[in-house]
């Protein structure tokens, strides 16, 4: 069960899943399974391998969850014991509803029959009422928007169009939980927004929802809770934010070894020097107090700190420090929008860097990313850095923002080729409070006119 949730009675339950292992044998070839399977003697030639360790949790009816993991930790074969598609070796899995399962693609459908075919098969497989059947088919083909190919055999269909009636038929069930396994991920920009706004209609219905996605943006928009699972074992149920960010410690480096401390005292420490970088109109002794090694971090006196940044990479640089002005100010508490910012970041390298890349990124409470960049998309090549160094590097931006909180994410990576490696992200790192306005809404305040150009075009 949630940790973090009060127990609750077992009516309340859509799902839960008690100390479930799901097991696999595999033979070194087809022979040795026959070999196995003949052997007077049970002799045994296989190996065991263990898809889930042992697993517990309850969900409860109407939540949101999403399955996170690297691959290969579990994820799908839990959906489909959940859906039944499986049977788990040992214990026992309680589902409390009609299921509706996105698993794989082309799951369930015959290639050789048309959409409608398929969806009229899967409705008499599903115990839908005959003469219900042509509303539902009907329902189908209007969200799944496919044209005339809804008459095709599916064996013509694209990938997307796939996912357009699947997704379409599993939803038309009516169903208490709704499990989807990556699939949207094929479908095109416009088809995923109309489903995810399906889905949050469903979750207002009070529709359980449990999907895998590789997309933490997605979990963190539609998921209040998240599963993190490693090796076949979970390990952590939570809130979603929370189980992000150990999913993102385990995919790019221990963010544990990073330490929020400015200072450094050792001797071979270098900095940048201070007078090729002052240039233009900065804010004079307070930048110059900051470039220097040694003095106290400026973020730890900034009430634009936030505490609870959560923060990951491998090490091999750490953003030590950072200070903000706003139209050169460098002490302000809540900004009107409009202002040009600047974000100075002292990096302290702990190898030598080839290339680095810094980055940035502001985002909404919820950790939606509405705007980010980052050197190497802006094609701006930095100097490389050596070990032991620290640099400062001064971020410009101008983001026109609408009422209300925002964070700032800064980064510091490494590109090798292609290859990018995360050395120091520091995600919701800078609070910023932007004062309301009464001109626009939404996230950012976009320039608007409008004014009459004619007379009355036309009057009858």
């Amino acid at each position: 069960m949630n940790p973090e949730s009060v127990a609750c009675r077992e009516s309340d339950l859509a799902i839960s899943v008690a100390d479930v292992y799901k097991t696999y044998k595999l033979y070194p070839s087809h022979q040795d399974r026959l070999k196995e399977a003949l052997h007077p003697f049970r002799k045994r030639y296989h190996r065991e391998f263990s898809a889930l360790s042992g697993i517990s949790f309850d969900i409860r009816k109407g939540e949101s969850v999403g399955i996170l993991g690297r691959n290969g930790a579990g994820k799908s074969t839990l959906l489909q014991l959940i859906a039944g598609v499986l049977t788990p070796t040992s214990g026992t899995i309680s589902v409390n509803g009609r299921v509706a399962a996105l698993l794989e693609l082309g799951a369930g459908f015959n290639p050789d029959l048309t959409g409608r075919e398929n969806v009229i098969l899967a409705s008499t497989i599903q115990g839908v009422a005959e003469d219900a059947i042509p509303d539902r088919v009907a329902a189908i083909e209007e969200f799944a928007d496919v044209g005339v190919f809804f008459d095709q055999p599916m064996k013509v269909y694209s990938s997307g169009m796939y996912a357009r009636v699947a997704f379409a038929n599993a939803i038309n069930v009516n169903p208490d939980i709704l499990i989807v396994d990556e699939i949207l991920g094929v479908g095109d920009a416009k088809f995923q927004e109309k489903c995810y706004s399906k889905i949050r209609s469903l979750r207002e219905q009070g529709v359980c929802i449990l999907f895998v996605s590789h997309s933490t943006e997605v979990v963190q928009r539609n998921c209040e809770s998240a599963i993190l699972l490693e090796s076949g074992n979970v390990v952590k149920y939570g809130p979603a934010d929370a189980v992000i960010a150990i999913y993102h410690d385990l995919l790019y480096g221990s963010g544990a070894t990073l330490k929020n401390n400015g200072k450094n005292s050792e001797s071979h420490n270098k900095i940048a020097s201070a007078s090729s970088f002052l240039t233009g109109n900065l804010p004079g002794s307070e930048l110059v107090n900051f470039l220097q090694n040694g003095a106290e971090p400026w973020y730890q006196r900034s009430g634009l700190y936030n505490p609870n940044e959560r923060r990951f990479g491998n090490g091999d640089a750490e953003i030590v420090d950072f200070f903000v002005t706003a139209d050169g100010h460098a002490n302000f508490d809540v900004l009107s929008g409009n202002e040009s910012l600047a974000i100075y970041i002292k990096v302290k390298f702990n190898k030598h860097i080839a290339q680095p890349e810094i980055g940035w990124a502001v985002v909404s409470p919820e950790g939606i990313v509405l705007s980010g960049s980052n050197t190497a998309m802006t094609k701006v090549t930095l100097p490389q850095t050596v070990s032991g160094e620290i640099r400062a590097y001064e971020i410009k931006l101008q983001p026109t923002l609408c009422g209300g909180d925002f964070f700032l994410n800064l980064g510091v990576g490494e590109r090798v080729g292609k290859t990018w490696t995360f050395l120091d992200n520091r995600r919701a790192i800078i609070h910023l409070t932007v004062a309301h306005q009464e001109s626009a809404s939404g996230f950012f305040n976009i320039p608007f006119k409008c004014k009459p150009i004619s007379d009355s075009i036309q009057h009858e």
